[in-house]
């Protein structure tokens, strides 16, 4: 059955831009199309700015320290990153504090804060992002004379901290009195970079223009990264700031989308798909100063580096997020008003990104639940538009050492010696329950607009463009297609991971786009529905139109690896490989064997018919036997969409653990490619046969090469030197990735060993 399609806004005759905008409440349209052309609201919006600034400059002036305590995630990293451009410019005796996520949690601490403050005597404190809800932190330090200034965005609690300035736009009496509606309204959902920005602004006094240009492309970071509405200032914001930071203001964002071959102008995607989950990354996984110094450090070399290492931890992030993912999903059974899961060995960092993930996929509130280190309870929580996060966790309190957040997240800490996990997690269903709104209830998909073949060209492209920048507030417009016929379709991609398809629609052809899907499900000339949004995509100095698929409305799609594929479960047997040597025997020609490691295959070598099946390609094929196990979710639902089996072995398989294992074994391949093939071994076979991924055995080999215990020729041959210890890899950076890597794979072998069958059937139909 079709799905329902909601569509905002009726064709007419007018142009669709405009009927665009009216669907979205839109009255001045010079204004919405112009935001770079607009005016930033005056400094004077907040009551106390006046006296923020005289405090600040009384203290450059008296030469007294300024301490600044930022947030660890990209709004809170900017934020720091904007007082940091601003006092450095102003010469101020100043120093920075970002805490750690694990360690010290949101907002202030007050033992580091008067560990800070007795060491350096601290005569302002700034607080950027974070402040208004530790009130009794913030009056512990007035009390010792330090004057203090809280920017913030977050709700105030009843009790405001006694602090000399506040500045946040939702707190009561923070906006200047003289303000209209209008006024306010634009101010009112600012993030904690917007705030930062209005102070930085009121400081530099319009006397640093070029300092101005980078602190507003600050700005739009941490605005677009906080996914605060952009509309009103934080249109005005990201829009000046995209415009300043495409042009090359900030050297660190520079050099990083270089990095990433993004030469056109950038956009709001590239700050929430690329460059935010990179500053996340650092504050997740390691150190959040590692983005910041990406923000306001000028050195090419330190910056290089510093790139390398984000991508890096990006790369652990997104494989972490699919581990953590797949052990979520083995532990929920039958979800019916709620997900809430316990594993005290989730990165705390990292819980809260598979909550929303797992909220895509189920459509449900998710509690993440894990241990820190000191063993409390923590949780990350993503909702729904019928399950208020606040609300529900409000109704539950006394649960929580702690707790925090807004309508679609949040987060608490709860004492395991107050409250018992179980009983916890009864408590947490039950607020649920009790805390839905079932009028938000809605399963319908939405569209905006209902379009013709004839509609779509350059020029139409081209005016969908003027409503940049897209994002919270203001979603790209996407469009429905009726009776489009289908006349092509092929897999693309470096591992055929996404859809290209054409399609014809009153008389005009399109090429259309549909990310991470393999096929349409549908028959050549059959006609379907579907919703997409329109791009233009340069090559080689050629403009194309594409249109880039969200989703089909009846979607038929014939997944290959259907339920009723047959797995059989070998993986805790022993004893048995003369019996599956006969089965293999059977099945010459149509089974394959997946088995890839040294180890591996030297058990299996005195077997010849399954010797002889080892798979070398995923092909199309009545079974596949698992004797290694790949190194990823992807990879795995990757091979068997490829070969599409009736049947699937899973075999027992021994997975090696101690990374110094690895090493030796790759020295011997080393050696054995200099005694037999000249030096010359590719990093494929290096992974392959260690049963890891590229990029791990990339960082082994740089380890190796790094403690110099072996040379890369410029012709690609390896020369052995020396062997290599425990302690000289100990402390190298790229050992210490090379682990972190093997780890995640390590994870994931042993997920895939241990879970039930009908799990395992979830992840590869799904």
């Amino acid at each position: 059955m079709q799905n329902d399609i909601i569509l905002k806004a009726k064709r007419s005759d007018e142009p669709v831009l405009i009927s665009l905008l009216k669907s979205r409440g839109i009255e001045n349209y010079d204004e919405f199309l112009n935001p770079e052309l607009l005016p930033f609201s005056s400094p004077s919006v907040f009551s106390d700015m006046l006296k923020a600034v005289e405090i600040i400059n009384n203290a450059i002036t008296n030469k007294e320290k300024i301490l600044v305590w930022g947030d660890f995630d990209a709004d809170g990293v900017t934020s720091t990153a904007i007082l940091h451009k601003t006092l450095t410019a102003l010469s101020a005796d100043f120093m920075y504090f970002i805490p750690d996520r694990d360690k010290l949690g949101h907002g202030i601490n007050s033992k580091e804060l008067l560990k800070i403050k007795s060491k350096n005597n601290i005569k302002v404190l700034i607080t950027v992002d974070c402040g208004i809800s530790n009130a009794n932190e913030i009056n512990l330090i007035k009390s010792m004379g330090t004057k203090v200034i809280i920017t913030d965005h977050h709700e105030p609690p009843e009790i405001l901290p006694k602090a000399d300035c506040i500045l946040n736009p939702v707190c009561l009496n923070s906006l200047s009195e003289t303000l209209n509606c209008k006024e306010i309204e634009k101010v009112s959902v600012l993030s904690g970079a917007g705030v930062a920005f209005i102070l930085a602004r009121a400081l530099l006094n319009n006397k640093y223009p070029n300092i101005e240009k980078e602190i507003t492309g600050l700005s739009a970071i941490g605005t677009i990264a906080d996914v605060v509405p952009l509309t009103g200032e934080n249109r005005i914001i990201a829009a000046r700031g995209l415009k300043e930071l495409s042009q090359g203001v900030n050297l660190g964002v520079k050099k990083l989308f270089e990095n990433q071959n993004i030469k056109r102008n950038i956009t709001s995607e590239d700050i929430g798909f690329i460059l935010a989950p990179r500053i996340n990354a650092a504050g997740r996984l390691d150190s959040p100063y590692e983005a910041l110094k990406l923000l306001i450090e000028n050195n090419d070399v330190a910056l290089d580096l510093t790139i390398e290492k984000l991508n890096s931890l990006n790369k652990v992030r997104q494989n972490l997020c699919d581990v953590i993912y797949n052990e979520a999903i083995s532990l929920i059974k039958n979800p019916k008003n709620s997900i809430v899961l316990y594993h005290e060995g989730w990165h705390l960092g990292i819980i809260g990104i598979v909550a929303s993930r797992l909220v895509d996929k189920f459509n449900l509130p998710v509690f993440m639940i894990t241990s820190d280190d000191r063993g409390m309870y923590r949780c990350s929580i993503r909702g729904t538009k019928c399950h208020d996060i606040a609300e529900i966790l409000q109704s539950i309190k006394e649960c929580f050492v702690g707790f925090g957040g807004h309508g679609f997240a949040g987060g608490f800490s709860a004492d395991p010696n107050n409250i018992e996990i179980n009983t916890l997690i009864k408590k947490i269903q039950e607020a649920v329950i009790n805390n839905k709104d079932e009028s938000k209830e809605n399963n319908s998909k939405e569209a905006d607009i209902e379009l013709k073949g004839d509609d779509i060209d350059f020029d139409f492209i081209d005016d969908i463009y003027k409503m940049e920048p897209f994002g919270e507030g203001n979603p790209k417009p996407v469009f429905l297609f009726k009776d489009a016929k289908l006349l092509s379709e092929r897999e693309i991609g470096k591992e055929g991971g996404h859809l290209s398809y054409k399609i014809l629609k009153d008389n005009h052809e399109f090429d259309c786009l549909y990310w991470k899907r393999k096929i349409t499900g549908k028959k050549i000339n059959e006609t379907f529905d579907f919703v997409f949004y329109p791009e233009i995509s340069e090559f080689n100095g050629e403009k194309k139109i594409k249109l880039i698929t969200s989703f089909f409305l009846d979607d038929k799609i014939l997944n290959s690896t259907n339920s009723g594929v047959k797995i059989f479960d070998h993986r805790q047997k022993t004893g048995i490989l003369d019996k599956i040597e006969e089965y293999v025997q059977t099945k010459k020609n149509d089974i394959q064997i997946f088995a890839k490691t040294i180890g591996t295959k030297k058990l299996l070598s005195k077997y010849a018919n399954i010797t002889e099946n080892i798979m070398k390609q995923p092909n199309k094929s009545y079974a596949v036997m698992f004797f290694d196990y790949p190194t990823s979710l992807d990879e795995f639902v990757s091979i068997i969409k490829e070969i599409e089996p009736a049947h699937i072995h899973l075999m027992k398989s021994d997975i090696i653990k101690n990374p110094y294992e690895y090493v030796q074994s790759c020295i011997g391949m080393i050696k054995y490619a200099i005694k037999h093939k000249n030096g010359l071994i590719t990093i494929k076979n290096i992974a392959d046969n260690l049963g890891i991924d590229d990029y791990c055995a990339e960082c082994l080999i740089l380890a190796l090469e790094k403690t110099e215990s072996i040379k890369i020729n410029p012709d690609s041959k390896i020369d052995f030197i020396k062997p290599v210890t425990e302690e000289n890899l100990k402390n190298d950076s790229a050992f210490e990735i090379f682990t972190d890597e093997l780890s995640r794979i390590i994870r994931f072998k042993e997920y895939i060993t241990k879970i039930d069958i009908e799990t395992i059937r979830e992840n590869i139909t799904n």
